[in-house]
């Protein structure tokens, strides 16, 4: 039979069963199918209908909207047990994405079935298993494959034993081998990834080359627990160097506690040396006490921990405190009211040996140390706001064998007296009381008392303002209520006129300059000795793609100290950076940095960027004394159909000589923007570039 038949509202409810051969009872609020085919037979003896030619058969919920819509040449419905077999090729489509199957059967009654040479298109993935299982919580592929490369064949695919794919949820792989065309490249036991603004398991493998620590390859795994939370795992490969694994823990929950750690180690070959580094630190609020306290109460902590001054720089030297010579940690509880804020602490800060360079040294300790600042308050109705600041601390210091008790405190009284639209004055007094006990038989108690006050004359303008200011304070004799006139300053410790002039006539421009002159006559010195430096700034942006900055320091007394100027033309893929530096320390040579970043023609899917870094002593025009480059490197990036690749060459004083690659599948690029990865690259390592999961 050649014309078209349509046979449609067959109830797949229990009701349904009972109704007699070709009866179309009412399909109104009832899970339903309807079908359209070339030709049709019935066998009202099985209740089973084989349709052929064009066959279309939709899913119908009981509210009316399509649930499923299954496309093939032949497909056999069986309205007894609610089943349909598709013995060819079939085409399924629902809201979670399209099926291709060589074959397969269909319960309707639980929303189960299986399917044999599926491919299924979910996002821009595509699963495909030599069998399928699934049900209304997911499908189970055996003999798989997954791919986000719509070429056939792909260029690159994960075979799988067995996956696990809850659409819209999540897809988990077990005993998986990464091929490009049908080289296998690398082995995974399982790969897991979330869908919806989740990140993948395995996240990305840098292999590269260094000078020190031979050929290496970097791996990172990164889940997401919850919104919250989310952990990396580093595992990484250096052939003279060994395996060295580490991790990151990432939690944001504003208002009540930020956190990152970050640790890595490795027992490099050869050797009995154990390195490490450990840095991070956190912030978070505690609940208060009772409801009657209107306190909020927070501790908060920030460590950078390194088993020697060199780890950066010989593992992860994007890293800015690769090549930083100290290390250091803090932890502090504090007690904060509308009134006042108390503040616990403990510091300490090592850096590194001027004998033994693999080494530190204790340059500073703070433990406790006790902070309590008030805001500025009023007594007794007088018109004239206080404020009170002052610390005690258990305190070593560099050169100093023993630990030191010593504390500090500053009464300051100011008052704001408006002259005129535009001019305010400032003026204040303040007494300083230090103290200090002695904890050494060598030693005695001090207390030292400092007066003194400041009085600040602003003009302020639409355009900028101008501050002069003059500071005064004297210093009183050790134990004694009188000035310390006989020491060589005289007890004159500041005695100064500062000036301070802003101009920012625009959004885009400003221009500072700013020194002072010293007042206090205890010494004879010429009117450029007493001056200051007067330092000046210039910032300038004449559109998006132009920024233009200058900084110099200028003695009155010895001549320029310091030169520092900086340019940058372009876009964020395309620009042009040039530095220039030079200072009184070395006064002939100059620092230059130059960064480039460009695209070698028009339309070319290779971008570079280009870091140069020098010091050169100029000896005429074009010639030079000295040139020599402390750091070079240039970074290229390509996209290709399936991936996001970049090379990295890199050569750095410190013994720093490496070469990297980067790959990163397409079906790794996150689903949306992730506001936790962002967050808290920009408060904890804001020197990693955009989109980067580790240093």
């Amino acid at each position: 039979m050649n014309r078209k038949i349509f046979i449609a509202l067959f109830i797949l409810a229990g009701a349904a069963l009972k109704a007699a051969a070709y009866e179309l009872p009412s399909s109104t609020g009832t899970h339903r199918v309807r079908f359209g085919a070339d030709a049709a037979k019935f066998n009202e003896y099985t209740r089973a209908i084989d349709l052929e030619g064009n066959v279309k058969l939709e899913e119908i919920s009981a509210d009316g909207k399509q649930q499923k819509l299954i496309r093939a040449r032949e497909l056999t419905v069986n309205m007894a047990s609610r089943t349909v077999v598709a013995p060819s090729d079939f085409v399924m489509d629902d809201d979670t994405g399209t099926i291709y199957g060589k074959s397969g059967f269909m319960d309707y009654g639980n929303d189960s079935g299986f399917i044999k040479g599926g491919r299924f298109l979910h996002k821009n993935f595509i699963f495909s298993g030599r069998s399928i299982k699934f049900d209304k919580d997911g499908y189970v592929y055996k003999r798989a494959s997954l791919t986000t490369c719509d070429e056939e064949p792909p260029h690159y695919q994960l075979r799988a034993s067995r996956i696990y794919l809850a659409p819209e949820r999540y897809f988990l792989a077990y005993n998986t081998v990464f091929f490009v065309g049908q080289i296998p490249v690398f082995y995974f036991p399982i790969i897991y990834k979330p869908f919806g603004g989740g990140t993948p398991f395995v996240s990305s493998f840098y292999p590269g080359y260094d000078e020190r620590n031979g050929f290496f390859i970097k791996s990172n795994y990164v889940y997401r627990l919850s919104p919250e939370t989310r952990i990396k795992a580093y595992l990484d490969y250096f052939a003279r160097r060994g395996i060295g694994t580490g991790g990151e823990l990432d939690y944001r929950k504003p208002g009540k506690n930020i956190s990152d750690v970050s640790v890595y180690r490795i027992k490099e070959s050869g050797t009995d040396k154990d390195r490490w580094g450990v840095n991070g630190g956190y912030w978070h609020s505690f609940n208060k006490f009772n409801e009657s306290d209107t306190a909020r109460y927070y501790s908060q902590s920030f460590f950078r921990l390194l088993s020697d001054p060199s780890f950066n720089n010989d593992f992860f030297r994007t890293n800015p405190f690769a090549i930083s010579p100290d290390k250091q940690a803090s932890l502090a509880f504090t007690r904060s009211t509308n009134y006042t804020v108390t503040r616990l602490s403990v510091y300490g800060r090592d850096e590194r040996s001027s004998t033994d360079t693999a080494k530190f040294v204790k340059s500073y300790e703070s433990a406790p140390r006790l902070d309590f600042n008030t805001v500025p308050f009023r007594l007794l109705r007088v018109p004239v706001l206080n404020s009170f600041s002052g610390f005690f601390e258990n305190v070593k210091e560099p050169g100093v064998r023993y630990y030191q008790k010593k504390g500090r405190a500053v009464w300051t009284v100011s008052k704001t007296v408006p002259l005129s639209r535009r001019v305010i004055l400032s003026p204040s007094i303040f007494y300083d009381q230090s103290v200090f006990l002695s904890t050494s038989a060598a030693e005695s108690n001090s207390w030292i008392g400092r007066y003194g006050g400041n009085f600040n004359v602003r003009y302020d303008r639409l355009w900028g303002s101008m501050d002069l200011r003059y500071s005064y304070m004297r210093r009183l004799h050790k134990n004694k209520p009188y000035d310390d006139a006989g020491a060589p300053d005289k007890g004159q410790e500041t005695g100064s006129v500062y000036a301070d002039l802003f101009i920012m006539p625009r959004h885009n421009a400003y221009f500072r300059a700013r020194t002072s002159y010293d007042l206090r006559n205890y010494f004879t010195a010429s009117f450029t000795d007493r001056m200051t430096p007067l330092i000046t700034e210039v910032y300038y942006a004449p559109r998006p793609s132009l920024d233009l900055y200058a900084e110099d320091s200028y003695s009155f007394a010895s001549g320029n100290r310091s030169f520092v100027t900086q340019a940058t033309v372009g876009g964020k893929e395309s620009y042009v950076g040039v530095g220039l530096a030079n200072y009184s320390t070395d006064s002939r040579a100059w620092v230059v940095s130059n960064t480039l970043g460009f695209r070698p023609w028009k339309n070319s899917r290779w971008r570079a960027e280009a870091v140069l870094r020098y010091r050169l002593v100029p000896n005429g025009y074009f010639k030079y004394e000295s040139f020599r480059f402390f750091e070079k490197a240039v970074t290229l990036y390509r996209d290709f159909h399936d991936f996001r690749t970049s090379w990295d060459f890199r050569v750095r004083s410190g013994g720093v000589n490496e070469f990297f690659f980067f790959v990163n599948l397409k079906m790794n690029d996150p689903a949306r923007y992730d506001s936790l990865e962002e967050k808290s690259r920009q408060f904890w390592h804001p020197w990693r570039q955009e989109g980067a999961v580790r240093d």
